[in-house]
C-alpha cells in the first residue's frame, strides 16, 4: 500500500467515527418510533419487528403535528428567503465595495452573534408585545430573520471574496454597475455557497425552539419544535409515540440535506485545496 493511500485511510478514520456518532441517535430515534411499547423497553437496541406505523399516525393526530409542520414550513421558507435578500447585498458590500467605517460596520454585524439569547428573552417579549407581534407568524419570521442575517452575511462575505476579481473588473470596464456585477457575476459563481447558507439557515430556523417559545402561545400557531415539546409533556410515559413525534420533526431537515447535499458540500469546500 502506497504512503498516500495510507494517509488517506488515516484521514477517513475520524470522519467515519464522527459519522457514526452523528447517525446513531438519528437511526435510534427512527427505529424506536415504529416499535411496540413492549419491544422498546425489552429490546431498545434492535430493529423493529414488526413495524408499528400506527405510532406515527397517533403522534400526528394527537400532537396536531400536521398544522405544526405547515407553520414551520411557512416560517422557514419565508425566513430563509428574507435572510438571503438582506444578507446577499450586505455580503457583497463587505466583500467588494469601499464602505465607510468598515470596522464599525463589521462589529455591528458580529454583535448579534455574540449575545446569548437568554439575555434578551425578556426585552424581546416586551418589544414584540408593544409592536403587537405576539402570536403572529409575521412576528416569528421577523425574529428569525433578525437572528439569521448576521451569520449569513459573515459566511457569504467569505464566499464572495473567493470570486476572482478579474471577472468583476472586466464587467465594470464594459459599463456594468454594482447591481449588475452582483446579479450577473457574483451570484452565479457563488451559487453553491448561497445554497450551503440556505441549508444552514433552514435547519437553524426549523430547529429553533427559543423564538417560538417567546412569541407563540396559541396552539394553532405552534411550530413543529414547540408542538413536539408540548406533546412530550403529555406523552412522557408513552415513549414510542414520543419518538414518533420526534421522527416526524427531524425527517424534513434530513430530506432537505439529502436533496441539497452536493450543493451543500461543494459550498463548504469553496477555496479549499484538493
Amino acid at each position: 500500500m502506497k504512503k498516500s493511500e495510507r494517509a488517506q485511510i488515516l484521514r477517513h478514520i475520524p470522519l467515519v467515527g464522527l459519522s457514526v456518532i452523528w447517525a446513531y441517535p438519528v437511526i435510534w430515534t427512527l427505529t424506536n418510533s415504529v416499535k411496540s411499547t413492549a419491544d422498546f423497553y425489552s429490546a431498545p437496541w434492535t430493529l423493529p419487528n414488526p413495524v408499528h406505523f400506527e405510532n406515527v399516525a397517533h403522534a400526528w393526530v394527537q400532537g396536531q403535528l400536521g398544522q405544526a409542520l405547515l407553520n414551520s414550513t411557512y416560517v422557514t421558507v419565508v425566513s430563509v428567503v428574507l435572510i438571503l435578500l438582506f444578507a446577499v447585498p450586505a455580503a457583497f458590500g463587505f466583500a467588494r465595495l469601499v464602505l465607510p467605517l468598515p470596522a464599525l460596520l463589521g462589529l455591528a454585524i458580529l454583535v448579534p452573534l455574540m449575545i446569548p439569547s437568554e439575555i434578551i428573552m425578556v426585552p424581546l417579549f416586551v418589544m414584540f408585545r408593544v409592536l403587537g407581534l405576539l402570536n403572529t407568524r409575521e412576528g416569528l419570521i421577523a425574529l428569525e430573520v433578525a437572528s439569521g442575517v448576521a451569520f449569513a452575511t459573515v459566511v457569504l462575505t467569505t464566499f464572495f471574496r473567493s470570486v476572482p476579481r478579474d471577472l468583476e473588473d472586466a464587467a465594470r470596464m464594459d459599463g456594468a454597475h454594482s447591481a449588475q456585477v452582483l446579479w450577473h457575476i457574483i451570484l452565479p459563481l457563488a451559487a453553491r455557497g448561497i445554497a450551503a447558507v440556505a441549508v444552514f439557515e433552514s435547519v437553524f430556523v426549523w430547529n429553533d425552539y427559543f423564538g417560538p417559545l417567546i412569541l407563540i402561545q396559541k396552539p394553532e400557531l405552534f411550530t413543529v419544535q414547540l408542538a413536539v415539546g408540548n406533546f412530550s409533556n403529555f406523552y412522557a410515559t408513552d415513549q414510542v409515540v414520543l419518538f414518533a413525534g420526534l421522527a416526524i420533526a427531524i425527517v424534513p431537515p434530513l430530506l432537505l440535506f439529502a436533496f441539497l447535499q452536493r450543493s451543500f458540500t461543494d459550498g463548504l469546500t469553496v477555496g479549499l485545496p484538493y
